[in-house]
């Protein structure tokens, strides 16, 4: 007689962080518990694409009998037989049950094939899992000239609030900081502004040009001396806080995993004191950002693809990367935008224009950098589409004043309207001293086109 076995995965009673509009381990077993099995076993099916162990021997379990899909014997096998792939032991054992009393063992070896062709750990984890030991975790700063440090909110440093803020952004060809682009905080909007404020008049070395620069910027109160004192009367409450916290990532919740893997990136907080007790590994917060990645937390996933990609990561690697951007791309715009960025270069393996536009356009809808980057690359690359006009004018709502922007309104103004063309020009030229941008274009335009 068969055995059926209890869900790796237990109930955590208490809620961490709000619901999320992602299903991910943790979220796809309460479905189960809760008995809707057609909803757990879609949920399952999805992690188990990106190489979540657990998820395929729930989907073996469930094919068992029968639970969100047709009882099938041979599936269930196959689940079984490559969830222990992924390390689950136990599960060979009931792969074996099954063998035994099943007649058609040639049947059994179809499907089983057919199967790790899709959800095979050898297949997957080519396409998925990084290679840590591969990684020299480095510095990755440029190097600044001019640096204000971002005020730290007062009410936050009065409350002992920590947190982080990303930012992406392009350093230009004389050091200024532009296209700024907030990708997550936490907690949400505290630290934001301050952040932005701070880096929009940061300068780098002239010359050292540089698309989409990552930022990961960390608010920490640890050596205030007012959280410092507050935080000897909290102390026990935030060791439980942390348990709970470390429960969750153990029990599949993908969000808690990306906000731990946050933590264990940096020394400073108080937090990350504590959970680096628990994770000791110095590659403890890229592991954590796997775990949230497989769980399909699409912006672990890029996360995780923008770590490995700024590494200098082989061609093995990068390949991975790739994959991760593509997986965070199918719901995540900055991971759009930076596919679009990667076959837009023509200095990367695979630059393809056309690929890029596709990207640009589909994070247009949720990313402002994507309008302006768009209509550049069009009119580098299709001048007569009728679209760069389009775009140019939706990334002008976003920024009017613009240098680039404006220099390329003034391009396509030159053929109907040369005089206007030049006022543009002479416009775009006085707001790119403003920001200490290169006026170099601006001026090459400006003298070829005045009398």
């Amino acid at each position: 007689m068969l055995h059926s076995r209890t869900f790796r995965i237990l109930l955590l009673l208490l809620a961490i962080v709000p619901k999320v509009s992602f299903a991910d381990l943790f979220t796809a077993t309460q479905f189960y518990q809760q008995q809707n099995y057609a909803k757990a076993y879609g949920e399952f099916y999805k992690l188990a694409e990106v190489g979540n162990g657990d998820a395929i021997y729930n989907l073996a379990v469930m094919s068992l009998h029968g639970q969100g899909t047709e009882k099938n014997l041979s599936l269930a096998y196959a689940y079984f037989t490559i969830a222990a792939e992924y390390g689950i032991a136990e599960s060979l054992k009931t792969a074996q049950i099954i063998a035994t009393q099943y007649p058609d063992k040639q049947a059994l070896q179809q499907v089983l094939e057919q199967k790790r062709a899709q959800f095979g750990y050898p297949h997957l984890s080519q396409k998925y899992e990084p290679n840590f030991s591969d990684i020299e975790i480095k510095d990755k700063s440029i190097d600044k000239v001019y640096e204000k440090l971002p005020t730290y909110p007062e009410q936050a440093a009065r409350q002992g609030l920590e947190g982080w803020v990303w930012l992406e952004f392009d350093v230009g060809i004389t050091g200024a900081v532009k296209n700024i682009k907030v990708i997550d905080s936490y907690p949400k909007n505290i630290f934001t502004s301050a952040l932005v404020n701070a880096v929009s008049i940061w300068r780098y070395q002239p010359n050292s040009e540089k698309k989409n620069h990552s930022l990961v910027y960390h608010f920490t109160t640890f050596k205030g001396k007012e959280y410092q004192r507050t935080l000897g009367f909290q102390q026990k409450d935030y060791h439980n806080e942390i348990k709970r916290h470390i429960d969750a990532a153990e029990q599949g919740n993908a969000q808690v995993q990306y906000y731990v893997a946050n933590w264990l990136s940096s020394d400073e907080y108080n937090a990350s004191q504590l959970l680096k007790y628990h994770w000791r590994d110095d590659t403890a917060h890229l592991t954590m950002l796997l775990a949230a990645a497989k769980n399909n937390y699409p912006i672990a996933q890029y996360k995780l693809a923008i770590e490995l990609i700024s590494n200098n990561p082989s061609a093995e690697q990068f390949k991975v990367a790739v994959n991760w951007l593509y997986q965070s791309a199918q719901s995540f715009a900055p991971a759009q935008y930076k596919l679009a960025t990667l076959y837009a270069d023509a200095n990367n393996e695979l630059f393809a224009p056309h690929r890029a536009t596709h990207w640009y356009e589909l994070a247009g809808a949720h990313d402002k950098r994507a309008a302006k980057a768009l209509a550049m690359h069009l009119f580098k690359y299709s001048p007569k589409s009728l679209d760069i006009g389009k775009w140019l004018e939706t990334a002008l709502e976003n920024d009017n004043s613009d240098p680039e922007l404006l220099l390329l309104k003034a391009k396509l103004t030159k053929p109907k309207d040369p005089r206007k063309a030049i006022r543009i020009a002479k416009a775009a030229l006085s707001k790119a001293q403003e920001r200490n941008w290169d006026t170099t274009l601006i001026q090459t335009f400006l003298g070829k086109s005045e009398p």
